[in-house]
């Protein structure tokens, strides 16, 4: 009686961060475009005097590079996320083979994004001579990385000792 009423919680809350991770994960995919149409549109920085359009444009890019990579980047990783909670939604139980690929997933995208933001900082730093920082981005996507990770870790061992109950029965 118990068991079927936690599925039927954990079934509604997931369907809820299902929705969620959709809709925030479209929006923050359609900022990220949005704002690399209007930098490149305008070309200029409103109320700053550039020496030529081209170094506008440029100076505008490097500025807002951060932003536009976090937002393409949340977007991919909200389309893992939204795909593991339909799973869960639609699973007898979260600790399925499936969702434990899909924070493998997770983990794995977030940490290579981590890595190649901090290659690009360090890439852009010595080589084109100017900085972009992507430092504190990177650091949160390596320890993103890591706790998802982890959760894939709790899943496998949940998926065990599931498995286990089962054949116990």
């Amino acid at each position: 009686m118990e068991l079927t009423r936690v599925q039927e919680k954990i079934s509604k809350e997931s369907g809820f961060a299902y929705v969620f991770t959709v809709v925030a994960g479209c929006i923050s995919a359609a900022l990220a475009a949005l704002f690399i149409f209007l930098v490149v549109a305008a070309g200029v920085s409103p109320g700053v005097n550039h020496p030529s359009p081209e170094t506008a444009l440029e100076d505008m890019l490097i500025s807002s590079a951060p932003w536009i990579f976090n937002g393409l980047f949340m977007g991919i990783v909200s389309i893992f996320a939204a795909r593991l909670f339909d799973e869960i939604r639609k699973s007898y139980t979260p600790f399925s083979e499936k969702n434990t690929k899909s924070l493998k997933s997770i983990a794995l995208t977030t940490s290579m994004m981590g890595c190649a933001l901090l290659l690009f900082d360090f890439i852009s730093g010595i080589v084109m001579d100017f900085d972009i920082v992507f430092r504190a981005f990177s650091i949160v996507y390596l320890l993103m990385g890591i706790i998802f990770g982890l959760f894939a870790r709790v899943f496998y061992y949940g998926r065990l000792l599931q498995r286990e109950t089962d054949e116990t029965l």
